[in-house]
């Protein structure tokens, strides 16, 4: 059997009476919240975009005789993706109800050895209750059984489900059993990484450069503007070793946002200046940059021009082609008055991160730019990506966990060995701030391969220089009129609008939490509540954990008194049980751990785990009840209303933040 390739879709699949299971040797399900919500939230665009056919990447196997005459394969390569897919058939069913077993309730994929894992999927199959310690099944598990009341439109799942089953196809690689699965890996494990999106359009970009000096700076900026796991400025002095970044840079400055730093036209200034003293030894590739330690020049080594930068360990909320296409909107936007010879452009249909040539190829490069074009955006490029490294969240490695926080630039100057020493860091704050708690509250809340949020702020902040005291109210206005409002266009189009009219209104509306919903209000709600809970109420409640609160990724609806109550549990409700005032948004496994328990149980719990940090304000209150009942529930519900109905009414428009 030689090795060999054929697209399947997941009908196609059942139709052929295939199996598959994951060998041993491989890692069990490994998927974090990222990318499962990625996965989702991909498959639900294409979806939209009524597409024929959607391509979902690879899968490889290796075939396995079986006496009952099915054909099973083992999953080599692909596995975590199509074991999502699958255990999207157990949340929602319809059209994906074949794929999940076969005759005799076998399941689809089994998991040899681990007779718990198997055990836990042939349970739900069918239909029994049953329970599993895995905290990455569990949280994947919730977030797609969420994930429809996460969108803000709705979804029809019975046809969502038909276009997975029948619309998504994977390349199947079948490779022969007797193989030397040794140096399949080997294979596997060094393939080169593939020339990305973005290099080739740099290279297209630059080709419109025609001064090779100039075209060499412009390349500088895009390559430091492209590492999104340091901060750009630091990226830079990795490439063009001469450059200073306290040339650029001051506290002063920084604090009124008219750093030097901050401006393309002085950052390319200093990069020609370097550019023209170079003698050749400017540029380092990225993956220099990530394998050598730039941490300054010691005392003696180069005295009097000595600067040494520090800074945490970081993660980006978005990926380069997301930023690209983010500073797009932002370019296309911009009219005449910003130096451009042309009114503004339309924006963009979308933003999506594996679709960055085609977009730019048909809302860019088919517009007859020009150089002049080209710099400017590269330039724009710069000046965006500055502003979101110093306001954006960013995820920080605190050694223990990964947190949300937004490390302000800082540089500290010094006397030694008769020479300035320039110390240049990244300042960690302990607690997130109401602007970063605000971000992390949308970034949690919203669609994770879009943030359509960032564009709007971001154009904000770019076109207000100086007025940094008003981009958390300007954040607030944009959360209120975009995602609490009654307006029903794509966000694409609304926050087009509030580009080029931030302070627009619409009319705001929270009714819908007065409703009977249950599981099916959109999980916005509940982080909104925990930020306007943070913002309105920790000075009342005098308590540090109110004060360090931080929010985390949530992806269940917990009812507070149980759906299917124990009889001797006398703390229950009624008329309130799918109401808001029993509901709320709980962290990762825990809904499996809280379960039918009865509310005293659950409260116990939730004490005993709370003690140094909260995890839920909203829960924080719920259960600082001694008891619960249809009164105390709706009592609850109706201060929450009335909290996020004032927090609404507040009138934000240019106000300043304290």
């Amino acid at each position: 059997m030689s090795i060999h390739s054929k697209l399947m879709t997941l009908k196609e699949i059942v139709e052929s009476n295939y199996y598959f299971q994951v060998p041993i040797y491989q890692r069990l399900y490994v998927w974090g919240d990222d990318e499962v919500k990625t996965l989702l939230a991909d498959l639900l665009t294409a979806f939209r975009e009524n597409k024929d056919i959607y391509y979902l990447g690879g899968a490889l196997v290796v075939e396995k005789k079986r006496e009952d005459g099915s054909i099973c394969f083992d999953l080599i390569d692909g596995q975590q993706r199509f074991t999502t897919l699958w255990m999207m058939g157990f949340e929602w069913g319809n059209a994906l109800q074949p794929f999940l077993h076969g005759n005799e309730c076998r399941p689809r994929i089994s998991f040899p050895i681990r007779e718990k894992v198997d055990e836990y999927f042939h349970k739900r199959i069918k239909g029994e209750s049953t329970t599993i310690e895995n905290a990455q099944i569990i949280d994947a598990f919730a977030r797609i059984s969420g994930f429809p009341n996460e969108d803000v439109r709705e979804i029809d799942m019975k046809k969502f489900t038909t276009f997975i089953y029948e619309n998504v196809k994977m390349v199947f690689t079948h490779v022969p059993s007797n193989m030397d699965l040794n140096k399949l890996f080997e294979v596997i494990n060094n393939r080169g990484v593939q020339l990305q999106h973005h290099e080739i359009l740099k290279a297209r970009l630059l080709h419109y450069i025609n001064d090779s000096g100039k075209r060499e700076l412009y390349s500088h900026l895009w390559d430091a503007c492209s590492y999104m796991g340091g901060f750009v400025e630091k990226n830079l002095k990795g490439i063009v070793k001469k450059f200073k970044i306290a040339q650029l840079f001051d506290d002063t400055g920084s604090a009124g946002d008219n750093e030097r730093l901050a401006n393309v036209n002085e950052v390319l200034q200093e990069l020609a200046k370097c550019q023209s003293g170079a003698g050749g030894e400017t540029e380092m590739s990225l993956e220099s940059i990530l394998s050598e330690d730039f941490s300054g020049i010691k005392p003696g080594e180069d005295e009097g021009d000595a600067e040494d930068y520090e800074a945490d360990e970081v993660r980006s909320i978005i990926t380069f082609p997301m930023l690209l296409q983010h500073v797009l909107r932002i370019w296309l936007c911009k009219p005449k008055s910003a130096g451009l010879e042309r009114d503004a452009l339309p924006d963009l249909p979308k933003i999506l991160d594996r679709e960055l040539l085609y977009l730019f190829e048909n809302h860019f490069l088919n517009m007859d730019i020009t150089e002049k074009d080209v710099t400017s955006f590269i330039g724009l490029l710069w000046e965006i990506r500055y502003l979101f490294d110093k306001h954006i969240i960013k995820w920080v490695n605190t050694g223990e966990e990964e947190v949300h926080l937004i490390n302000k630039l800082r540089v500290k100057r010094t006397r030694r060995y008769q020479s300035e020493y320039v110390n240049l860091y990244r300042e960690r704050l302990e607690t997130p701030g109401g602007f970063a708690l605000l971000q992390s509250m949308l970034y949690h809340s919203q669609q994770i391969t879009t943030h359509y949020w960032l564009t709007p702020l971001l154009a904000y902040m770019h076109s207000s220089p100086g007025a940094q005291d008003t981009y958390f109210t300007f954040l607030r206005h944009l959360d209120n009129h975009l995602f609490s409002s009654t307006e029903s266009e794509d966000l694409i189009i609304r926050t087009r609008k509030f580009m080029e009219t931030p302070w627009r209104e619409c009319q705001l509306d929270c009714s819908i939490l007065g409703s009977d919903s249950g599981i099916e209000f959109a999980h916005y709600w509940f982080y909104k509540l925990e930020f306007v809970l943070w913002d309105m109420k920790r000075k009342e409640m005098g308590d540090l954990r109110w004060y360090s609160f931080r929010l985390t990724a949530k992806n269940s609806v917990e009812h507070i008194s149980p759906q299917l109550p124990q009889k001797t549990d006398t703390n229950t409700v009624s008329y309130m049980l799918n109401r808001f005032g029993n509901l709320a948004l709980i962290s990762r496994s825990i809904n499996s751990e809280y379960g039918n328990k009865p509310f005293n149980e659950k409260r116990r719990r939730f004490l005993n785990k709370n003690i140094k940090e909260l995890d839920s304000l909203k829960m924080e209150l719920v259960y600082k009840n001694e008891i619960w009942n249809d009164d105390i529930a709706f009592s609850h519900e109706r201060e929450m209303i009335d909290l996020l109905e004032s927090y609404l009414n507040t009138d934000f428009h240019r106000g300043t933040d304290v």
